[in-house]
């Protein structure tokens, strides 16, 4: 996962756990992996990134999400994490984060789809709608709709990633052998040249 925000524990909303605490391994996934599937599209602003943190935040909330306070992140140098999930009407957690630079601007995001107990295996069309949400969330409409048939081409995949403007993007499973959790995750390249960030 990218290295300021590996992926989080879910813990249902309401829980009593003070924080979200990463499960994956602390490398990046986009920067763990070459840029193997790259593609080119429009470019987006400098930063990558349509809208500030706190309004991709904000938005989230609005949707039902329980936000916890902005930590600094245990993988990148400086950058702070934020984190909200929330329990669909399916009985799916859903996940997103937002990191944002020592400056307050947005560098990173993630967001994931976990199945039920007794799903080992999550469908990736149950997870398509909230993770391509999530990089309209992040990448403005036009970007995140451009996105759209790439995504649903690859989620499911181990691992993909392609490049649009100043962002890397991936989608990833929990792991090579679990599918019950798949993810998005968008990231600049000041994110990734962070102290404490792997980089391409």
């Amino acid at each position: 996962m990218l290295a300021a925000c590996a992926p989080p524990t879910a813990s249902p909303a309401g829980s009593t756990s003070p924080s979200l605490e990463p499960t994956a391994p602390s490398s990046s996934a986009i920067a763990a992996h070459s840029a193997s599937t790259e593609s080119t599209s429009p470019t987006v602003n400098t930063t990558g990134f349509a809208f500030a943190a706190e309004d991709v935040v904000a938005y989230y909330e609005s949707q039902g999400y329980a936000c916890r306070a902005r930590q600094p992140s245990t993988k990148a140098v400086g950058f702070f994490l934020r984190t909200c999930e929330k329990i669909d009407d399916a009985g799916r957690t859903r996940v997103i984060g937002v990191v944002t630079d020592p400056s307050g601007g947005l560098a990173n995001g993630f967001a994931s789809v976990q199945g039920k107990d007794a799903e080992t295996f999550l469908a990736p069309v149950d997870a398509l709608d909230p993770l391509a949400g999530f990089l309209g969330a992040m990448l403005g409409e036009d970007q995140g709709s451009t996105l759209l048939a790439w995504l649903a081409g690859h989620l499911g995949d181990a691992y993909a990633e392609t490049t649009i403007g100043a962002v890397k993007v991936a989608t990833y499973t929990e792991s090579s052998e679990d599918h019950s959790k798949l993810y998005v995750e968008v990231a600049n390249q000041a994110y990734l040249d962070a102290p404490g960030a792997s980089t391409p």
